[in-house]
C-alpha cells in the first residue's frame, strides 16, 4: 500500500512540475506564438501523421516518422500541409525561431581575383529576425560557391530563399533555455545547437531515437515541429 501511495505522489509531483515548465515556456514564448506552435503540432498530428500512418496511434506515428527520416527517407516535406506552411510563414513565430532571408544577391569583389582575372562572385544573404524588444534585427552573411560562367544568378538566388538560420535572441530560444535543465536530451541538443547552428533533420531524428525520448512529451513534439518538419 505504501508503495502505491509513493507512486501516486511521484506521478502527481511530475505532473505538477511538467505543467509548471510548460507555463514558464509559454509565458516567455508569448500567448500568440504559443497558440501558433500548438496549432502546428495539432495540424501535423491530425493531418500528416494520420494520412501517412493511419494504422498507428500518435506516438507510434511519430516514431515511424523519425525512423523513416533517420533511414534517409526525406520526401516527407512534400506532404506537409501547404496551408500550415503559409500560416507559419505569415506569423511572428517564424521570426522568433529563425533568422530568415530578407534579401539575397550576388556581388563580385574586385580585390579577389581568379587566375583568369575575373572577380570572384560572392553570395550574400541579409536575414531578418525579431529582437527581444519586438523590433527587427538584421544580419548579413557571405559565402563563395561553385559556379560556371555564365552564372545563372536567378536560379542560385531562388535556391537560397529557404536558407534559414537560428534566432538566438528570439523568444523561442529563450523559452527553451528556461526549461533546458529539465531534460538530459534537451541539454545536449541545445549545446549542439548553440555551437553548430541549424542541425540536419536526419541527425535530430537519429538522436531522438537513440535517446529514446518520450514522443508524448510536450517539448519533444515542439522540437520535432520546429527543427524537423518546418
Amino acid at each position: 500500500m505504501k508503495f502505491i501511495y509513493l507512486i501516486i505522489i511521484l506521478l502527481l509531483t511530475f505532473s505538477c512540475s511538467n505543467e509548471k515548465d510548460i507555463a514558464e515556456f509559454e509565458k516567455i514564448l508569448g500567448k500568440e506564438n504559443s497558440e501558433t506552435l500548438t496549432y502546428l503540432v495539432n495540424d501535423f498530428e491530425s493531418d500528416f501523421l494520420k494520412r501517412q500512418y493511419p494504422n498507428l496511434d500518435t506516438k507510434g506515428a511519430y516514431k515511424q516518422f523519425l525512423t523513416e527520416l533517420s533511414n534517409g527517407k526525406t520526401e516527407y516535406w512534400k506532404e506537409i500541409s501547404k496551408s500550415s506552411r503559409e500560416y507559419l510563414k505569415e506569423s511572428d513565430l517564424r521570426l522568433e525561431i529563425y533568422r530568415v532571408p530578407d534579401s539575397i544577391w550576388i556581388e563580385r569583389d574586385p580585390k579577389k581575383l581568379t587566375l583568369s582575372y575575373s572577380a570572384v562572385p560572392m553570395l550574400k544573404i541579409k536575414r531578418k529576425y525579431l529582437m527581444p524588444d519586438g523590433t527587427f534585427g538584421y544580419s548579413t552573411s557571405e559565402s563563395s560557391f561553385r559556379y560556371k560562367e555564365p552564372i545563372d544568378e536567378d536560379s542560385i538566388i531562388e535556391s537560397r530563399k529557404n536558407w534559414i538560420d537560428i534566432n538566438y535572441v528570439g523568444s523561442y530560444t529563450r523559452a527553451l533555455n528556461s526549461i533546458s535543465n529539465k531534460s538530459r536530451y534537451l541539454i545536449g541538443y541545445l549545446d549542439i545547437r548553440e555551437a553548430a547552428g541549424t542541425i540536419d533533420p536526419f541527425i535530430i531524428a537519429k538522436q531522438m531515437l537513440e535517446s529514446k525520448v518520450d514522443l508524448n512529451d510536450y517539448f519533444i513534439k515542439r522540437l520535432i515541429i520546429t527543427e524537423i518538419v518546418y
